[in-house]
């Protein structure tokens, strides 16, 4: 759930936002949540309801969380195999240099 919060959180309506944030990434029973948002303990559950509907909803038309999780052992072997490279290999510092900064902007480009 919280990958899936990770991205498309921000396509919730503010209050399940709210309620998921409290719920999933700060660990408040319903009680504290209903208190905090001065609303009963059902709303809450309506909220997070909805919110975790829509998050399912949006991966099951977007993929994008499928998706990265498919990339992300590419990814990986990719960053070794540079990793290895500028220390394996007796380079120019430049090069190390040149071969740090695609790992960096591929590290970038994973984590948009």
């Amino acid at each position: 759930m919280n990958l899936l919060f990770d991205f498309y959180g921000s396509l919730l309506t503010q209050k399940q936002a709210d309620c998921f944030i409290m719920r999933y990434l700060h660990d408040y029973s319903l009680t504290e949540i209903a208190e905090e948002m001065d609303n009963s303990p059902q709303a809450v559950v309506d909220f997070l309801k909805r919110a975790v509907i829509s998050l399912e909803r949006y991966e099951e038309h977007l993929g994008l969380v499928k998706k990265f999780q498919e990339r992300k052992p590419l990814f990986e072997s990719i960053t070794a195999r540079l990793c290895d490279l500028a220390s394996d290999v007796r380079l120019p510092d430049c090069a190390v240099k040149s071969i740090n900064d695609i790992s960096s902007e591929f590290n970038d480009l994973m984590f948009i």
